[in-house]
């Protein structure tokens, strides 16, 4: 398991797929991606938006090329908890807390509000999963290398 608490909350979460039922009691929605998780070919899925119950959890698919970090930028959500998993390619997701970001205004209707700050990397690759809570700044779609590969990524998209 390789989370890390923070006070009372608990931070990103970075992790093999195959280790997502350890953190299905950390919220509630989590059982039904585990669920959907197992029982979809996420590969096969088309691009969109794509329902995962009735209460609000859905996916989106999407398929691109990751860009430089020049064109990249932190943000962050407060409706949604993001489970990101890549299907294929690989890219880089910076990190960073909230609290130690500038924040720019909060956009409701898109429920982004974009970040300054300074981040870590993780590389996400098939087989990973990242999740980022309310209070995590992530920077994600950063190429790995000078010529990127396509990815397909899917982000379940959670109420918090």
């Amino acid at each position: 398991m390789r989370y890390v608490t923070q006070k009372r909350s608990i931070v990103m979460i970075f992790d093999e797929l195959s280790q997502f039922s350890l953190y299905t009691n950390l919220h509630k929605q989590f059982a039904d991606v585990k669920t959907y998780i197992s029982n979809t070919d996420l590969q096969a899925l088309p691009n969109g938006k794509h329902p995962i119950n009735n209460s609000g959890a859905f996916a989106s698919v999407n398929e691109y090329e990751p860009k430089p970090e020049t064109d990249c930028f932190v943000e962050c959500h407060r409706k949604y908890i993001d489970i990101q998993l890549i299907t294929t390619g690989e890219e880089y997701i910076g990190y960073c807390p909230v609290s130690d970001c500038t924040a720019q205004p909060y956009d409701e209707e898109k429920d982004l509000q974009k970040l300054s700050g300074t981040v870590s990397y993780l590389r996400m690759k098939p087989g990973m999963f990242a999740i980022f809570f309310p209070h995590d700044g992530h920077m994600p779609c950063m190429r790995v290398q000078e010529t990127p590969s396509k990815v397909k990524k899917v982000v379940f998209k959670i109420p918090v």
